[in-house]
């Protein structure tokens, strides 16, 4: 039964078929597809959704498959409502420009107001035609110092940026916010996903060991990166399944874990494995027993410009290495060019290797002091605070 978005009350039973809105954040019940979450998360790539996956009311089932979805907020309380909350916020967090606009206004006008008014009554003590005369002049100091352009103008302007703004997908938290882009010096931004396209392909899969073969490896990454939401994760999925090779459905897979800034883990038949990057199997302690041609392997195809990952199995050791590439944007050259010439100060944070780092940020024009690799989620959120605490006096 077709209903409005708005009658559908917390707890209901949604069908959403390919193409169709989801209208209500909610809980998938039934069903495994992708769905578009561009609109609310600026993610490029669609995202896999599950059984017991979150989904929020707005984004777009753009999978194969139909979802049921249980409701838990109704449109007023979803994250689409929300965003729009947040814009119409945005829109009444007045600038400093608007408040000083509104403080000239208050004492000018009475002003202006009283000036004109003695121009049209005293004068007339003088006679008739000198009353008329400096009537008219007095209408006319009204018309001409009236302040409804500076008091009209200003708001109405950030209004239009905001909206604006908003129609391509970014949010600002109000004007002064929007005044302060004025005054930006430096432009930090991440690779994957920004600078690059985030839809990778498989280029490199080498076995490592005799422990396991080449479609085991394949099997074993498609069953590990299936419950993942990460880019990375559907281009191993995908790359399995065009060799014809599915996840074993004969072993359990429990405590999946995602890494932050290194990769997932799960147990596979009480085993643990792992599959992530270079930092993760170096905590771990397996990095090193890579023979030496293996390594210069890994580090060839970091320093083309790929993103080099592992697979590794407790008591067994790395299992498998491979390597996937993303696309650099079109205009990612032309943006990061355009706003050097202008004089800002352009920086990339990756999680990437140094290597990968540097072959995307020299192919789109940026100099190696600018490329920061190797971080993780926090590292980026300390570089953000550094560069802020440096510029005291600036917006950065």
């Amino acid at each position: 039964t077709i209903v409005p978005a708005t009658s559908v009350p917390v707890g209901s039973h949604v069908s959403v078929r390919t193409g169709d809105k989801i209208p209500a954040d909610g809980v998938v019940e039934e069903g495994t597809s992708t769905v578009d979450e561009s609109s609310l998360t600026g993610e490029s790539r669609p995202i896999s959704k599950l059984p017991e996956s979150l989904v929020s009311g707005g984004s777009i089932n753009v999978g194969q498959t139909r979802l049921v979805i249980r409701t838990t907020s109704t449109v007023d309380d979803s994250a689409v409502s929300r965003l729009i909350r947040l814009v119409e916020e945005a829109q009444s967090n007045r600038s400093a420009t608007e408040k000083l606009v509104d403080s000239f206004a208050k004492r000018y006008t009475p002003i202006v107001l009283t000036a004109a008014l003695l121009m049209c009554t005293i004068p007339w003590l003088w006679g008739v035609e000198v009353g008329r005369y400096w009537t008219l002049n007095g209408l006319i100091v009204v018309v001409i110092s009236c302040p409804c352009a500076l008091t009209i103008s200003t708001p109405v302007t950030y209004a239009a940026g905001l909206a604006a703004t908003a129609q391509r997908g970014i949010i600002v938290k109000g004007g002064a916010r929007l005044e302060a882009l004025g005054n930006v010096k430096k432009v930090v931004l991440d690779k994957t996903g920004t600078i690059t396209e985030g839809n990778f392909d498989l280029i490199h899969l080498d076995v490592v060991g005799k422990s396991h073969d080449r479609d085991q490896v394949l099997a074993m990454l498609a069953l590990m990166e299936g419950p993942s939401s990460h880019p990375l994760s559907a281009t191993l999925v995908n790359a399995a399944k065009k060799e014809g090779i599915g996840a074993p459905v004969d072993v359990s897979l429990t405590d999946h874990t995602v890494l932050k800034g290194e990769g997932v883990t799960a147990r596979i038949d009480n085993k643990n494995v792992y599959v992530g990057n270079e930092r993760l199997f170096e905590r771990l302690g397996l990095y090193n027993a890579l023979d030496n041609a293996q390594k210069r392997s890994a580090r060839k195809w970091s320093t083309e410009g790929g993103t080099v990952g592992f697979i590794g199995v407790e008591c067994v050791g790395i299992i498998g290495m491979f390597c996937v590439s993303d696309k650099i944007r079109d205009e990612a050259r032309d943006v990061i060019t355009g706003l050097m010439k202008d004089g800002y100060e352009v920086t990339m944070l990756t999680g990437d290797s140094d290597g990968a780092a540097k072959a995307v940020g020299r192919a789109v024009g940026l100099p190696d002091e600018a490329i920061h690799s190797h971080l993780m989620p926090e590292d980026k959120l300390h570089y953000i605070g550094s560069i802020r605490g440096m510029g005291a006096t600036k917006q950065p």
